[in-house]
């Protein structure tokens, strides 16, 4: 099995995610490279807000697809009130770093898909909801990013459920500067590419002058990096950082 200690990897999160990476790539003996090529902004419009309140209302689950998603939702609802989630209300959520948020913020989780994709999620909570959908339509209030797809609402809303959707943050690319970072100036011996956002902010602000190995989390954001013109060398073998060091050992 190939190593990683040594390897200089290139992490293009947003400033506030990058840490958690960098130190589980350190405890793998790798030397992480901090180079923020998105910001993230929740979205606080006097819309959404309104609309949560009566969407939570009526609710019967709620499913988060990131821990990004979770932590907007959790300040919305300083402001609103924390009753307003009510504990007849189920929580499903993709994977354990979205699980692990909403135990933090809520204490409790209902369903979780390990396989940390929101088609898994979406034909998991439709098998569970099976028997309850021949019976009464479920109401279910689905929290993501404004850029994100819209595969998990598609496949409930196929199944028989009812779903909303609110976009609570989104993604921003970071802008082009002046004059762009040359990549053989980093000597990043792999780039990892979390996010469509990331693979923009990534061609945005860097010159790629040289060839590096490039690994993706997942499907849209092979698609956003071949659509760039980018080669991926492979994409994670499960949509996390740990699958993303499976894949890159």
């Amino acid at each position: 099995m190939t190593t990683l200690t040594g390897q200089r990897i290139l992490i293009t999160r947003s400033t506030e995610d990058c840490d958690a990476w960098a130190i589980a790539l350190k405890k793998a003996g790798a030397i992480p490279i901090i180079f923020p090529c998105i910001t993230c902004e929740e979205i606080k419009t006097s819309t959404v807000i309104n609309n949560l309140i009566e969407d939570l209302k009526i609710a019967d689950w709620i499913v988060f697809t990131s821990r990004r998603g979770v932590c907007s939702f959790a300040n919305i609802l300083e402001k609103i009130g924390k009753n307003s989630l009510s504990s007849q209300t189920k929580i499903a959520v993709i994977g354990p770093a979205t699980n692990d948020s909403v135990i933090s913020c809520f204490g409790r989780v209902n369903l979780i898909s390990r396989d940390g994709t929101a088609e898994s999620l979406g034909k998991t909570l439709a098998s569970v909801l099976q028997k309850t959908i021949q019976k009464r339509v479920p109401k279910i209030l689905i929290l993501l990013a404004e850029n994100a797809g819209n595969a998990l609402e598609q496949i409930l809303t196929e199944a028989g459920c009812k779903c909303t959707r609110i976009n609570i943050y989104r993604t921003v690319p970071a802008s082009t500067p002046a004059t762009k970072q040359p990549l053989s100036k980093l000597s990043a011996d792999k780039i990892l590419l979390a996010s469509p956002s990331a693979v923009t902010g990534l061609i945005n602000q860097i010159d790629l002058d040289i060839f590096t190995e490039i690994f993706t989390i997942g499907p849209s954001t092979s698609q956003a990096a071949r659509a760039a013109d980018l080669v991926v060398t492979a994409e994670a073998s499960r949509p996390s950082l740990f699958g993303l060091m499976e894949t890159m050992r």
